[in-house]
């Protein structure tokens, strides 16, 4: 990551070497079919940690008032509060992949006195606004700027989410896909999630690199 362009905070030359690398190791994947080593290692941790930082990002933003009983019905079950049995072979494989890494970090941490209350760091509202505009943004990335390298090279049909039940499916839709990848589970270059995630990931580092031009 030494080679990525430093913006002066931390925080944000992080968030922005992580969506440039995960896009990389997708690339990868889609060309070779399985991830180069160490690749697996990074999107387990670092990717899908930043995404664990939006979902809790999301929670401390989300207010009853900012969506309607049926989206707070499905949020509920969305945030894990209900989890609904996966109904799908891919989708058990995921959950097993993300029940075993629960473990690891559960059995890395034993022994540790647990907080009675855990509230998410000011960084994870930043990291889920970061995702937000990554998202508005989205369909809006020039086509001739646009890196998928299967099918028509444009976004503009990625709507960006309407609403609270949106956004919250399209972050877990990016937790899901990445736990795929991180486990091998080969997916075809024009599946429409795995399309979302990897754009998601090219119109962040774009993002990044043009706030660093209008920056400099």
């Amino acid at each position: 990551m030494a080679d990525i362009e430093q913006s002066g905070f931390s925080e944000f030359d992080r968030l922005l070497a992580i969506a440039r690398r995960t896009r990389e190791l997708l690339d990868a994947f889609l060309d070779d079919g399985h991830l180069p080593t160490g690749g697996a290692d990074f999107l387990a941790d670092a990717t899908l940690p930043h995404l664990e930082g939006i979902q809790d990002g999301f929670r401390l933003w989300l207010r009853a008032d900012a969506a309607g009983l049926a989206e707070l019905q499905h949020l509920v079950l969305q945030a894990g509060l209900a989890r609904a049995e996966p109904a799908t072979g891919p989708e058990r494989d995921a959950a097993v992949a993300e029940a075993e890494a629960e473990a690891r970090q559960q059995q890395s941490q034993a022994g540790r006195e647990a907080p009675l209350l855990s509230e998410p760091a000011p960084w994870h509202l930043f990291a889920l606004n970061h995702a937000r505009l990554v998202l508005a943004t989205l369909p809006r990335i020039p086509d001739e700027a646009v890196r998928f390298p299967a099918g028509r090279r444009t976004y503009a049909d990625i709507a960006a989410p309407r609403g609270p039940a949106e956004l919250a499916e399209r972050i877990e839709e990016l937790e899901r896909q990445l736990w795929r990848t991180a486990v091998g589970q080969r997916t075809a270059a024009r599946d429409p999630a795995f399309r979302r995630t990897y754009g998601f990931f090219d119109a962040a580092e774009l993002l990044g690199a043009r706030t660093f031009r209008l920056a400099g």
